[in-house]
């Protein structure tokens, strides 16, 4: 099996190679840092449940590690994203671009 990491978030994931023109493809990504993985390569949508991956300086109360929802998608390269607590407080609300979050779930899905 072919294992191979994330160039953005560094997940580690499976690959399926076909041919050897797969694995010379897959060596160029991955010294290019063009490798993605589902989370980081998926489209995100308003709704969904993303994961912070890097930090914002515009938004200093957000973490790497926590989670959020899309409340609002700005041409598919920025997103607003809403962190609320437990108890149904907000933590944070703020924008961030397409390579500090990655996809966690979908609502329906």
């Amino acid at each position: 099996m072919a294992f191979t990491n994330c160039s953005r978030c560094g997940e580690s994931f499976h690959l399926r190679i076909t041919s050897s023109e797969s694995i010379e493809e897959l060596k160029r990504k991955e010294d290019a840092g063009e490798v993605l993985c589902i989370s980081c390569f998926r489209t995100i949508k308003e709704h969904d449940v993303v994961e912070i991956i890097s930090l914002n300086k515009n938004v200093p109360e957000a973490q790497i590690g926590d989670s959020g929802a899309v409340v609002m998608v700005h041409d598919n390269r920025a997103f607003e994203i809403e962190c609320v607590l437990s108890d149904g407080s907000a933590k944070w609300l703020g924008s961030f671009s397409r390579e500090q979050i990655k996809w966690l779930q979908s609502p329906n899905e």
